[in-house]
């Protein structure tokens, strides 16, 4: 096994409370009828959710990453043409109505 398919297969088992709340409201076509994946590498990088039909990523950060770490992700996530967003887990918490509500706007304005 590649240590990234290793890396994916440990991280998925270790799904936040967040990230479970995100993947309850896409999961199974829920949303726009588009089919997310969990924990897809795009090229060096995991995101916690892609739907490889827009080409949107979703990721919820446990407030680990450095402010460079993240740039540089957007910077080559955007280079590839991916569009993604981003919420780290206390905004997940705090108000998830509103971090559904912007995934929708973006994946809105993606599909449309």
């Amino acid at each position: 096994m590649k240590k990234s398919k290793l890396l994916k297969a440990r991280v998925k088992k270790q799904m936040t409370a967040e990230e479970k709340q995100i993947w309850n409201y896409i999961k199974d076509r829920k949303l726009y009828n588009l089919k997310f994946q969990k924990e897809r590498e795009i090229g060096r990088y995991i995101a916690n959710f892609y739907c490889p039909e827009i080409e949107f990523a979703i990721d919820i950060d446990n407030e680990k990453h450095t402010k460079k770490y993240e740039k540089t992700r957007d910077e080559y996530l955007q280079s590839i043409g991916v569009t993604s967003i981003r919420f780290t887990s206390s905004e997940v918490k705090a108000n998830l109505e509103e971090t559904l509500k912007q995934i929708e706007t973006v994946i809105s304005t993606l599909k449309f």
